[in-house]
This record gives structure tokens, sequence and C-alpha cells, in this order.
């Protein structure tokens, strides 16, 4: 006993494969007895999940979006697809019939809106293709054949059987002396509403209780993993790469050992991300003052519009000048390809600018993140020879732009936060000539020195360069 669907069927349905029993769907009033009538714009197709052995579409495609349930507003073909993909059983067949390019005249019809080509069912619904899932397809088929029928593409497609899909989101803490504020931070991830997820806490040779802390959480909830490296590794960036290895997560985000959050961060930023396919989400970001909360900020969205979609582009435009922050949770597969450049303290600042680069889209989501700014022991609030870091960071992204053919304004100024940031820092240690080691003043300075012989080789610097040149009297 075989049951086929036929979509659009009107009065004649078709039986291409001699199933037992045939149905249709149709739009039209005057129907025969074993025709459902139903509008796909507001209705999912009226059958129980996996109960079809075949679905038929013949001329009905392209004049998608008209006639497509779309509940998401996304890509009526694709929601279409998932609404097929739902009714067949495993191993059961799709077959297409429909007017297709290059043929103009098949497309004459000027309400054929939903163009059709060789390569869609294989690019947007193949298993094999990165573009399904990215598209908002839940489902994978096979493409099994392909051939023209005069203008018109036949496409017969299998329900492929698929895996269940990694959902798990790794939460990426490191650790260096943190006890102050740590328990808060690990109590605010177990109280997300999310269940499925993994924290990664990795201390890096801390010399308080930190270490102590995270064992203990980990033994009261296995979602808590405790890592340690070999030795103090010094940075965020090199921590955070010593990490990778570990993560399981389809799904990663990183927070600070002092940071908090909503209840529904991971959670709404993981229905966001599988709505849309992107490859990074952004939640709300949170300025946050926990003494003071009168001072807090809050970013959402692009100037709190949530529902904008950003090209890798446009993201990594706004990123520059923080009109939109970097805490996304992104594709683990992005970040595990790319990595964090470590060549400093606040590396992970450029690398965001990256990861945004190589995204396929960049959205945004409800969902808290409290980013703590009143933790005076914090790495980032302490002026230390790591400071000095900071010029060589800009610089980096000043060439991201420029090599990525940005536009000449945003070059330019980025290139300024570079001679500011040195300027005011060569300004600070011939102020604060004993704030330093001589050593550590050293070291400072050559880290300036650093950043400053890869300007000498820019002609966007050579006019400052004088100004800026990082010369320092040796603390006595």
């Amino acid at each position: 006993m075989t049951k086929s669907l036929d979509l659009g069927c009107g009065q004649h349905l078709q039986n291409p494969f001699g199933a037992t029993e045939v149905v249709g769907l149709d739009v039209r009033a005057d129907l025969p007895g074993n025709v459902v009538q139903a509008d796909l714009i507001v209705d999912a197709l009226p059958f129980a999940d996996a109960s079809l052995d075949y679905v038929t579409a013949f001329d009905i495609l392209q004049y998608l979006p008209r006639v497509v349930y779309a509940p998401q507003r996304r890509y009526p073909l694709v929601e279409l697809m998932n609404e097929v993909f739902r009714v067949l059983k495993p191993g059961a067949t799709f077959a297409a019939l429909t007017p297709a390019a290059p043929h103009t005249t098949a497309l004459a019809d000027p309400a054929q809106v939903q163009p059709i080509t060789a390569d869609t069912f294989a690019l947007y619904f193949d298993a094999r293709s990165r573009l399904a899932q990215a598209s908002g397809f839940r489902g994978a088929f096979e493409v099994v054949n392909q051939e023209w029928q005069g203008p018109k593409l036949y496409s017969v497609l299998r329900k492929a059987v698929v895996q269940e899909r990694n959902r798990l989101i790794s939460v990426l803490i490191p650790v260096y002396n943190g006890a102050a504020l740590l328990p808060q931070t690990l109590d605010s991830v177990l109280a997300q509403t999310l269940p499925d997820f993994e924290v990664l806490c990795v201390d890096d040779g801390s010399q308080d209780d930190s270490l102590q802390i995270l064992q203990r959480y980990a033994a009261q909830d296995t979602r808590i993993r405790v890592l340690q490296t070999p030795r103090n590794l010094g940075t965020v960036s090199k921590v955070m790469n010593f990490t990778l290895p570990h993560m399981r997560g389809a799904y990663c985000v990183y927070s600070s050992q002092d940071d908090v959050f909503s209840p529904d961060w991971l959670q709404k930023m993981r229905e966001r991300a599988e709505q849309t396919g992107a490859d990074a989400v952004i939640p709300d970001l949170v300025f946050y003052y926990a003494q003071d909360p009168v001072r807090n900020r809050t970013f959402s969205g692009l100037r709190g519009n949530r529902a904008v979609e950003l090209s890798n582009r446009e993201a990594v435009h706004y990123s520059v000048d923080w009109t939109i922050p970097g805490n996304a949770l992104w594709n683990a597969d992005l970040i595990r390809k790319l990595g964090f450049a470590d060549f400093g303290m606040n590396a992970d600042e450029y690398s965001a600018r990256v990861f945004f680069m190589h995204c396929n889209k960049v959205v945004f989501s409800e969902g808290q993140f409290f980013y703590r700014q009143d933790n005076d022991q914090a790495v980032t609030k302490k002026m230390s020879e790591r400071t000095f870091d900071y010029p060589y960071t800009q610089l980096r992204v000043y060439q991201l732009l420029r090599e990525n053919g940005f536009a000449a304004e945003q070059v330019q100024a980025a290139a300024l936060q570079v001679v500011d940031q040195m300027r005011r820092l060569r300004l600070w240690l011939q102020q604060n000539p004993h704030t330093f080691s001589v050593d550590a003043t050293a070291r400072a300075q050559a880290r300036l020195q650093t950043c400053y012989d890869q300007m000498r080789d820019d002609p966007m610097f050579a006019q400052v360069l004088p100004v800026i040149e990082p010369v320092v009297e040796p603390a006595i």
C-alpha cells in the first residue's frame, strides 16, 4: 500500500509512480473528493509527518511565493520543501516538473515568480550542500535524477535519512585569578533555560582559588568541563586556541570570567541561528555596572533593529566603531577553521572582525549578555605592559580593512586610531617613568616598536611617524 500526494493538481491527479492511493491538494473550490482544498499561504500541508511515499509537483513551483505556506517568511520554495520533507517517509520520493531557466519561453508568464534552474535542487536541498541549512532548509534530499523535457526540468529527489543534528552550544570561559566573581558567572550559565550546552572552563595557571571553584562546580553539574593549560599562556586568544580542539558543540560563544547573562541568552541565540542559518548571532550587549546600574548601556541589534540581517562586509563595517559588538554565538566549524590571532593581549578584538569577514551572514537576537565594566581587577582595567599591545591590534584592523577594499574614509579613520593610540601611550610612558620597572618599561616600549616597524613600511603613516616614534628615557 503506497500513498502519493499531487501538489497543485487541479481536476486531474497525476500518479507517475503508480501509487495505490493518490490524493491531491489545490486551492480551488470545485474539487473531486480525493483532493484536499488548502491555501498554502496560511496552511501547512494537511498530512501527518512521514505519512507519504511520494509527493509530486507539476507546474506549481514556478508560481511561488504566491501559493506556499511560509510561517517564517523566508524563502517560499524552502518552506515548501520543508513541508514536503516533513510529510514524506524516510527514503520516499519527491518529483517536480516545472518550466525552468534558461528557456525564456518557459518563463514568459509574468505570474511565474519563482525561477527554477538545473542547480536549484542540487544547491539548496541536497544533503551534501552547505547552502541547504544556510537557506533555512531543515531536511536533506538526494538528487536522484534531473533531465530536460523541452523547456521543463524534471527532477527526482529522495528523502535522505537525517542523523540527529548537533545542536550543542559550547560556552568557552578562560579563567585566571577570577575567584571573586567566577561563581556568579557559572551560576548565570547554569540558570539558562536551554538545557543542552557545555561549559569549557580553562584555568590558565590561576594562583587563587579559581581552579578549586571550577572543580566544585564540575562535580555538581556534568555540563561543566574543566581544562588546565600546561603553563600560563597569558592571553585570551592563546587560551581560546588551546580550548578549540576540546569543543563538542555546533555553536560556540565566549565569555569572560566575570560576565553574566539573562536566562534566555543561549536559547534566543540558538533559535535565531536555526531560523536564519547565520554563522553569527549577536544578542543584546549590556555594558554592565553591577554597583551602579544607572550607568548601564545596551547595544540591541543594529541601532535597535534586531530583525536586520547583515552581510559579512556590513558586519565588519559596523563592528569597527562598535556600532555592533563582537560577542556573538558563532558557527563552531568556522571558529575551528580560523582560530584566534594571538599576537597580543586584545588580539581577540581583531579576530572578531576576521570571523565576521568569513561569515555567510550576521544576525541579532533577544537575550542579554552583561559585559561587566566595574571589575577593577579585570586585566583590561589595569595599566600594564600588555596595554601597549593595543596600537598593534588596531593596526591589524586597519590592515584588514585596507586589504579587503573597504571605503577609503573608513580605512583612514582606522589608521588615525593607530596614530592616536601610539601617541597617547608614548606620552603615558614619558609622564609615568617610574610606574613600571625598568624591564617592564622596556617590554612596553618593545610592543610599541613592533607596531611602529610595520607602520614605517606603510605610506599612510609617512608624515606622522616622527611624532609617534616610541622613544622613552629609561626609568632610573
